[in-house]
């Protein structure tokens, strides 16, 4: 039998080369676009949390 071709792909480690890596990338700052999308996301979930139980009380009565 023959062998099993391997992709001509080259091995990348797990591990970043080195420790300063990740500092090289900036900092991501705090905008109002990003406190904006919180909100609403946010708001999402209150509103499903909050819909689900009403819906469960209204079911118990």
């Amino acid at each position: 039998m023959t062998e099993p071709e391997t992709p001509d792909v080259p091995e990348t480690p797990d591990v970043p080369e080195s420790a300063d890596a990740h500092s090289a990338r900036p900092k991501s700052t705090i905008t109002p676009m990003r406190i904006a999308l919180w909100v609403l996301v946010a708001g999402a979930g209150l509103f499903m949390v909050i819909t689900g139980l009403v819906g469960v009380l209204v079911k118990a009565q």
